[in-house]
């Protein structure tokens, strides 16, 4: 098993990806001041249906330069766009279809509860900073999974970019349009083992850049539909299935979290048909 073995792993393998990645960026994350969550002039919030909306930039009823989105109970997601060709981005160090089979039956079976579930347990800001730049999370994860060159104001806030969606097949120009996905939410996380865990952990967890599969770029569409569920209530658009339940599982893994028995019927389920 590829677990959590001990406090701060996740971001000392961080310190080692990041500067080859970020010239100037060190082995150094600490907890930023709370961002301004008040919407741009002219932009209407996203109902707070779960907790992690704040945390990000984005309304999610606007639309974008590339792919507006549609209205209606019928909408569906958007076609890839294989014009543009745009790469898959789902995070690293995701097992293969083998390799999660045989986690999936080593995770623990549960009963899960989120009594008690705060989202500052897990920071009391929305990311933490890292390095000398002091970058954020979620800045350091636009950079790295833009598939062209992010345009930055600044060291750190970006500004443009193209990022596509694995949740619903969507491309993003704009980054107010991107949210910062946990793929094992932090209620999902609380109620399956982290309630147990020390702060330093639980936040390290949140941040989570290199250590397991847990962060990914979405569209703010896809993410508030996903909101705080499990497997076995959402999953993503036709065609992400197999990957979203390895990286699941993955997080789940490496953290030594459990599972419920639906969780887990659903996520075999899945598995039963993925190829690697």
């Amino acid at each position: 098993m590829r677990r959590f073995r001990r406090l701060g792993i996740a971001f000392a393998t961080a310190a080692a990806v990041l500067p080859a990645a970020f010239p100037g960026t060190a082995a150094r994350a600490t907890p930023p001041p709370p961002e301004p969550t008040t919407p741009q002039a002219g932009h209407h919030r996203a109902p707070l249906d779960y907790d992690e909306n704040e945390c990000e930039g984005a309304t999610a009823d606007e639309g974008d330069v590339f792919d507006p989105p549609r209205t209606g109970p019928t909408t569906s997601p958007a076609p890839h766009h294989r014009g543009r060709g745009l790469p898959l981005k789902w995070p690293r160090n995701m097992p293969g279809t083998k390799e999660a089979v045989r986690m999936l039956d080593e995770l623990k079976v549960r009963t899960f509860s989120s009594r008690g579930y705060q989202r500052k347990h897990f920071g009391a800001s929305c990311w933490v900073r890292h390095g000398i730049d002091q970058c954020t999370t979620r800045q350091v994860l636009l950079k790295l999974q833009s598939v062209i060159p992010a345009t930055l104001d600044g060291r750190c806030k970006v500004v443009g970019g193209r990022w596509h969606s694995e949740y619903d097949n969507r491309d993003m120009a704009d980054p107010a349009h991107v949210d910062v996905d946990h793929i094992v939410p932090l209620r999902q996380a609380w109620g399956s083992g982290a309630s147990h865990w020390t702060d330093r952990k639980r936040r390290e967890f949140a941040n989570d850049l290199t250590g397991s599969p847990q962060l990914i770029t979405v569209s703010t569409w896809a993410n508030r539909r996903k909101g705080d569920k499990g497997p076995d209530q959402w999953m993503p658009a036709a065609g992400g299935e197999c990957n979203y339940s390895r990286a699941w599982i993955g997080v789940k893994d490496y953290y030594g979290l459990s599972v419920t028995s639906a969780e887990k019927a659903k996520l075999a389920q899945v598995l039963a048909g993925c190829r690697d």
